[in-house]
């Protein structure tokens, strides 16, 4: 019988050519940490087991000790020992946010922290009351319009200052609020600070109004002072100088706001919206 060929043709493979990457691309292989852990790391854990666990826990001790590295380059580049900080209240709106990180950098004495005063007086470990009293719009619960010294020096207060971090006292809590006026005293260089929220942080940090060392209460103003004393410029722990929005939320999210949901059934009273 005769032999019929099929009218189907005989596909032929096409082969795609290989696309390289550029060569400049391949340089910055060498700049990611982890393209060493491939070459050296993986094949030796490989070797021992196939486990896609392990070689997932590996590259995870290996993520935390390269962010551990970074954080101690960036402290030693920034001068400071804590060169990034989550904010965590909402003090400083609509400045920056809950969730926020900032970067933090070394004090300076001749930065921009508020107008500045001079004092002919000691004042480390005095009470600010002592020899400063604020004036108010319309009341306590209103944004501050004047800080009048005991020897008649006023100053308006402005958010042309400085953020700074600062431990708080008795507290001993990192505080991170703005810098509104500098004074220059007898015993040395202090600040005089305050939270941009004229809503939640109408006084300053330091107006604790007649103190109650018992009760850590004003009896004046109704608010509790975040510290007593003016912040002498050497325990200043950071100066912001850049903002990253909201990138610290995961913290709060797995931490604070856990804690938080699971010991009082509700988020802390600054969660708004994303964390």
């Amino acid at each position: 019988m005769p032999k019929f060929k099929s009218g189907k043709k005989k596909e032929k493979s096409i082969s795609l050519p290989k696309i390289q990457k550029p060569k400049f691309l391949k340089k910055l292989e060498w700049l990611d940490p982890f393209h060493y852990v491939d070459i050296f790391v993986i094949p030796r854990v490989k070797k021992v087991t196939d486990s896609e666990l392990v070689e997932g826990v590996v590259n995870i001790v290996f993520a935390l000790i390269f962010a551990s590295l970074l954080y101690l380059i960036l402290g030693l580049a920034f001068g400071v020992a804590s060169p990034l900080v989550i904010v965590y209240s909402e003090s400083m709106e609509n400045t920056f946010f809950r969730g926020d990180v900032m970067g933090l950098t070394r004090v300076n004495p001749e930065m921009n922290f508020g107008d500045e005063i001079v004092l002919s007086e000691n004042i480390k470990n005095v009470p600010v009351e002592k020899y400063l009293s604020a004036e108010y719009f319309n009341g306590a619960n209103t944004p501050i319009t004047k800080l009048i010294f005991n020897d008649g020096q006023e100053v308006i207060p402005t958010t042309e200052g400085s953020v700074v971090v600062y431990p708080s006292y008795p507290y001993g809590l990192p505080i991170i609020h703005r810098a509104i006026v500098k004074i220059k005293a007898n015993d040395g260089t202090f600040l005089i600070t305050k939270g941009d929220n004229k809503t939640t942080n109408f006084t300053y940090d330091q107006d604790c109004g007649e103190i109650d060392l018992l009760r850590l209460q004003p009896k004046s103003i109704g608010k509790g002072c975040i510290t007593f004393y003016a912040v002498p410029i050497e325990d200043v722990q950071g100066v912001a100088f850049f903002r990253i929005p909201f990138v610290g939320c995961v913290k709060l999210w797995l931490v604070d706001d856990l804690v938080s949901l699971l010991a009082t059934g509700k988020l802390p009273k600054d969660f708004k919206g994303i964390c």
